[in-house]
This record gives C-alpha cells, sequence and structure tokens, in this order.
C-alpha cells in the first residue's frame, strides 16, 4: 500500500533497512567466510588460535544489530510515525528468519560436535566434525542471500512510500493515515 508521507519520514523509515543490509553485508558475510576459512586451517597453523574470534565477533556485532533493530521498533511503535513504525517492524520480522538460520547452523555444528565424539579415530573425528561445519553454513548463506533480497526490496518500497500489504494488515495505520491510489513519488 501506498502512503502520502513526507521525505523526513521516508528517510526514518528507511533507516532499519540500510542498517540491515550493513549487517548482513558486513558482518554477517564476514562470519560466513571466517566459518569456512576456519574449516581449511590446517593443524599448527598460526590463524588456528583466532578461529573462533573470527566467527564470534562478527556474529555479536551481528546480534547487537538485531538487538537494536527489535528495541529501536519497541520505541518507534510507541512513539514514532507509524509509516517509520511499520519499516522498523518490517526489518524485525526479517532478522527472525535470520535468527532461525543461525539455530538450524548451530544446531548442525553442534550435530558434528556431537557425532565427532563417537568417533573412535581422531582423524574421523576432525572429518565429521568438518564436514558438518562446512554444511551447517549453507542454512546462513540461502538465508543471507534471501534476506538481502527482501531488505533491497524493502529499502525501495520506503523510499517510494509504501508498506506491504501484510505489515499494514498486522499493524493498521492511523485513522489520519489514509493510503495513497498511486505511488507517492520517487525516492531521493
Amino acid at each position: 500500500m501506498f502512503f502520502q508521507v513526507d521525505e523526513a519520514t521516508r528517510r526514518r523509515a528507511k533507516t532499519p533497512h540500510e542498517l540491515a543490509m550493513v549487517n548482513l553485508l558486513l558482518f554477517n558475510l564476514l562470519m560466513l567466510i571466517a566459518l569456512l576459512a576456519g574449516s581449511f586451517l590446517q593443524k599448527g597453523s598460526p590463524l588456528l588460535e583466532y578461529r573462533l574470534l573470527g566467527v564470534l565477533i562478527p556474529l555479536g556485532a551481528s546480534l547487537a544489530i538485531v538487538a537494536y533493530t527489535f528495541v529501536r521498533a519497541g520505541r518507534t511503535a510507541v512513539s514514532g510515525p507509524w509509516f517509520a513504525a511499520a519499516h522498523w517492524r518490517l526489518a524485525t520480522a526479517r532478522y527472525k528468519i535470520l535468527l532461525v538460520a543461525y539455530l538450524v547452523g548451530a544446531a548442525l555444528i553442534g550435530l558434528g560436535w556431537l557425532l565427532s565424539q563417537s568417533q573412535k579415530s581422531p582423524g574421523m573425528q576432525e572429518l565429521m566434525f568438518v564436514a558438518l561445519e562446512r554444511v551447517a553454513i549453507a542454512p546462513v548463506l540461502i538465508a543471507l542471500m534471501a534476506l538481502i533480497m527482501l531488505e533491497s526490496g524493502a529499502l525501495y518500497q520506503a523510499g517510494r512510500g509504501e508498506v506491504p500489504d501484510s505489515v499494514a494488515r498486522r499493524f493498521p495505520p492511523p485513522a489520519d493515515l489514509q493510503p495513497a491510489a498511486e505511488p507517492a513519488g520517487p525516492s531521493a
């Protein structure tokens, strides 16, 4: 649905999607690269001791941005313009997908660790863990690619004065903000 909103409100509505794009493209890609690169490190590599930090630091930064987005969505819903609040809520809904992907990836890594502990040979232990560690990257990467596309579309929609119909149904606009018949104009 399109709404007649001013340019300042549109910019405020773009903020959660811009923040999500930074999070997805910077921290999440960095985390996946570190996870994949760490699975290829050989014993005795000087980088081996930094492998966990390479994953946990971007993951922590990403989770901090996710938490900030949820807090800001709550604040904007209470005291901000409806249009901006709707886009903050949209960003939190997308982050729920990312959090599920994190859980699936963590479950696969945990399964790999459990299966590796059941092996008697140290070589098989390492092989079992590394194999599932590399497989665990797939759900997060697939979710990441989908979310990048969804967030870039939401960024475009916010600039045009548009809110997805599903968000407008779940979070109805106030009575003084009626849907517009046509797009509200080009984005800056």
